[in-house]
């Protein structure tokens, strides 16, 4: 970061806005101690969700309102019986082929049956959202410099194209949610949501006086978890593999650490790349087919589909965390176990393409190391599916006899700072999730070479 003598030129905010979840984070400045530079913004406390930090990215609308986050996953599940569906991804259109095709594209009579919403108006209302989320969380928060929340702003991107244009396309939406968020202010953060009148309004006047979003950035996902691994590590190794499971997508990269360089530097092993779909809602469809057989429903069965992707999530990380899982539906309730779906057959065929895909990455890795002589081979994993049980050993069970100067250590991204252990003991655990917010707001003290 430039030296300067205004702390909020200093600091940077980064944005994640997940499939699943957001996050947001701050670094005030990169010349300070991690411990007291790097701040995690609750945007989750401000929103009501269940974790002070990660925030439901969702909206739903209902009788003519816009609702945001938690009240919109209340209104979501109401409106089941109705044949009606949230939106529940604003990640899709950043990874488009053609993102201003995506961003046209019209919200289904079934998520917004008033007509009005194309997608670039979800997810510029939705930023809106996020930045009232945002400084209604640092208007509480202690030791931070007044009008912390103009610090400029990051995005993560599970894709990177430098001079595409993409960054001016959202450069242009940040602006305009700027705009939104001073027009209709904590009116986001009511529960009894937004009308559509009001949103369509402030659309408009954004669109031809848009504010100023404060965007420096687009930030391509793995260099940001890269960045945080290695600036939180104790022993900081020579390459590094991100493999950050999401809800929507799973990105691999792999990066060679040079720490001798001023500042250090991340050099991408570009062959390691990839992004597939083989990712959290893609275990969560085989869950819901799983109970969809157990209890014979018909495979038109949209309301029971409806529900059940709903609580996929829920459902999936119980199932992880406890062995089995149960849906209840009335009197009648539908368990499986982890072993039912071990023997699925579209699990394993899910864990083998899994497996196929590790198996491309960690090989250019390794070719990589043996180049230079060897060395540490970190397998960090991220993202929401960071914790699953299964990923750690198919990832050493995909790595296989690796040559004898190659070593390989697989483990989710976990801080050796102080800080998080006991200032806030909850942020450890959650730390593969908000990585990428984090890494983003440090990631020049990890320079790409």
């Amino acid at each position: 970061m430039a030296d300067s003598g205004d702390p909020i030129n200093r600091a940077r905010i980064c944005i994640d806005f997940g499939t699943a979840l957001s996050k947001a984070s701050m670094c005030l400045d990169a010349n300070l101690p991690l411990e007291v530079g790097v701040r995690t913004i609750p945007i989750g406390a401000v929103a009501g969700a269940t974790h002070h930090l990660l925030a439901p990215s969702v909206l739903f609308v209902d009788g003519g309102r816009l609702f945001f986050g938690p009240a919109a996953l209340e209104h979501a599940q109401a409106g089941i019986s109705e044949g009606r569906d949230p939106i529940l991804s604003f990640k899709t259109v950043l990874g488009a082929a053609d993102v201003p095709a995506a961003l046209a594209q019209r919200m289904p009579p079934s998520i917004d049956p008033t007509g009005t919403l194309r997608a670039r108006d979800a997810l510029t209302l939705y930023l809106a959202y996020l930045d009232q989320l945002i400084r209604e969380a640092l208007r509480y928060a202690a030791d931070v410099p007044p009008g912390i929340a103009d610090a400029p702003r990051r995005y993560t991107s599970p894709v990177w194209k430098p001079g595409g244009g993409v960054d001016l396309a959202f450069e242009q939406i940040f602006n305009e949610a700027a705009a939104i968020s001073q027009k209709l202010g904590r009116l986001f953060l009511s529960p009894d949501g937004i009308s559509i009148a009001q949103c369509k309004d402030a659309l408009d006047k954004a669109a031809s006086a848009p504010g100023n979003g404060h965007l420096e950035t687009g930030i391509f996902e793995p260099h940001a978890a890269a960045a945080a691994s290695l600036a939180f590590t104790s022993s900081p190794t020579r390459f590094v593999m991100v493999f950050d499971m999401g809800a929507g997508t799973t990105d691999i990269a792999a990066f060679d650490f040079d720490e001798t360089s001023d500042p250090p530097s991340l050099t991408e092993v570009k062959p390691a790349r990839q992004c597939s779909a083989l990712a959290g809602d893609e275990i969560d469809r085989i869950i819901v087919e799983l109970i969809l057989r157990k209890r014979h429903a018909k495979d038109d069965d949209a309301r029971a589909m409806r529900s059940l992707k709903l609580a996929a999530r829920e459902m999936k990380k119980e199932l992880f965390a406890t062995g089995k899982c149960q849906l209840k539906n009335g009197w009648i309730s539908t368990t499986i176990n982890a072993k039912d779906l071990a023997d699925d057959e579209q699990f394993r065929g899910y864990q083998g393409a899994l497996a196929r895909l590790i198996a491309a990455s960690l090989g250019a890795v390794v070719q990589r190391a043996m180049q230079v002589g060897g060395g540490t081979v970190d397998v960090v994993l991220a993202g929401g599916g960071s914790h699953l049980p299964f990923l750690p050993n198919l990832v050493r069970h995909v790595a296989g006899n690796l040559p004898p100067n190659v070593t390989l250590r697989v483990g989710p991204l976990s801080p050796a700072s102080s800080f998080y252990n006991t200032i806030d003991p909850a942020l450890s655990s959650t730390f593969p999730q908000i990585a990428m917010s984090v890494g983003g707001a440090l990631v020049e003290r990890m320079a790409p070479a």
